[in-house]
């Protein structure tokens, strides 16, 4: 054997397996075809977070009437800015691989017999195999991708200058990531969602939080808007059909947030005994195994959720089991969204308990009852955390800070932590994460602040 563990995709699921089996004393290569870091680091989780942050600062300074000075976006130095974070976090992320004797290779790793992969007509042999390989965007019958001005949601935020009208397809995670990004930039932004609410399957008192704070900041959008694109010589033109009318909406670029695909191609996962479901995604199981006991496949390939989050965990636990550490999936897995009002969300809502037959009930607490968001003056939003009995079953946030504090309360979902056993853990003040204690009070005895 060349290797005791082969890594095809040196993403962030590859990268944490990759790592953690050398870690464990394995001989390791990750086979890389583009960019250590893979899409979330090199297009996608960091460079976005680097602008979306930015304009965020930008919309603190013109909301404090007590800072005077006026503050422009300069895109090309905020481009060069997100481009020097992309290689500080790649070359570091290469630097730990060096440091752990985790051969890099470049080039694109096909599967075709066991415990082989090859690259490039180079074969190598490995006793275990990672299939990190991701997924990509796919091209829909109703809004075909073009390339020039109907494309992915990261092809479009890495363009060197965007448009003034801006259409996004799909009301999700991206979409309202990019609607914010977007509208601070100064553009005219409309989101096209076919479900009846904004971020489809979130706590809905969260979408219609978020859907509000668009809206006032110039955002326009249609629900249940079942469009297709007509026209995309020049301007992309779309028909919508609403529930009571249909029009016609216009922009010069369109983004399509909606469909994507397992990178399987050039992997013959049937000669090496690996299922897939009906969407062409790898069946794994909480230790990242496949069906076949060589074959481990972590990140966006291996299904949903489709998130960083799983993948830099899966690959962590898939390192952990090839290392001979028995290891799995946490139960929960938070969820956050880095909109102008920051999201968190973890574990069930009230109405998946009513779909379970479940009794339970939610208590929230707004935002403006925290003196920390007077002091960051940033009062809309609110937690609210989901109960059954003295068990807690799941947490949903929206306002400043919640993409920390839901983490929080990730941990107390994964321990069995109970209301009582959060009643008594103490809060310093005055934070953001002080409205844990507040919801907990509530709960228990009635209102503090």
């Amino acid at each position: 054997m060349d290797f005791d563990v082969i890594v095809i995709g040196g993403g962030v699921g590859g990268y944490s397996a990759a790592l953690r089996a050398a870690e464990l004393g394995k001989k390791v290569a990750i086979i890389e075809k583009d960019e250590i870091g893979g899409e979330c680091i090199n297009r996608a989780c960091i460079p976005s977070k680097t602008l979306i942050d930015a304009v965020k600062i930008l919309n603190k300074i013109k909301k404090a009437s007590w800072i005077k000075a006026s503050a422009t976006l300069d895109y090309e130095e905020l481009s060069r800015f997100k481009d020097k974070i992309i290689e500080s976090v790649k070359g570091k992320m290469i630097k730990n691989l060096e440091n752990r004797s985790v051969t890099i290779i470049k080039g694109k790793g096909e599967i075709k017999r066991e415990g082989e992969v090859d690259v490039n007509g180079k074969i190598y042999t490995a006793d275990k195999i990672v299939i990190a390989t991701g997924s990509s965007p796919i091209s829909l019958p109703a809004f075909p991708l073009n390339g020039k001005n109907v494309l992915d949601p990261w092809t479009a935020m890495n363009l060197p200058s965007l448009p003034q009208k801006i259409v996004i397809v799909g009301g999700g995670v991206a979409g309202v990531e990019l609607a914010t990004l977007f509208k601070a930039m100064g553009k005219d932004v409309t989101i096209l969602e076919l479900m009846p609410q904004l971020l489809p399957g979130f706590d809905k008192d969260i979408a219609n939080e978020t859907k509000k704070r668009l809206e006032e900041r110039g955002v326009k959008i249609y629900l249940q808007a079942n469009s297709k694109i007509i026209e995309s010589e020049d301007k992309v033109i779309f028909d919508v059909t609403l529930p009571s009318s249909n029009e016609k909406v216009s922009g010069d670029l369109a983004v399509i947030t909606i469909g994507r695909k397992p990178n399987t191609e050039g992997l013959d996962l049937q000669a090496v005994h690996v299922n897939v479901d009906k969407r062409g995604y790898i069946i794994v199981n909480d230790r990242a195994e496949t069906s076949n006991p060589k074959y481990y496949a972590v990140g966006d390939v291996a299904g949903m959720p489709l998130s960083a989050t799983k993948a830099w965990k899966q690959g962590i636990v898939a390192g952990d089991n090839i290392g001979g550490i028995s290891s799995t999936m946490p139960k929960y897995s938070p969820i956050s969204i880095f909109a102008d009002l920051e999201i968190g969300s973890v574990g069930k809502t009230l109405d998946d308990l009513k779909k379970d037959n479940v009794e339970g009930k939610e208590i929230t607490v707004k935002m403006e009852d925290i003196p920390r968001a007077w002091t960051l003056n940033e009062t809309k939003g609110f937690l609210k955390i989901v109960v059954s009995g003295n068990k807690i079953v799941g947490a949903h946030m929206v306002g400043e800070g919640a993409t920390e504090v839901i983490n929080t309360l990730s941990l107390a979902l994964e321990a069995g932590l109970t209301v009582d056993d959060l009643y008594k853990v103490l809060f310093s003040h005055p934070t953001v994460t002080e409205i844990i204690s507040e919801v907990m009070q509530r709960l228990k005895y009635g209102e503090v602040y």
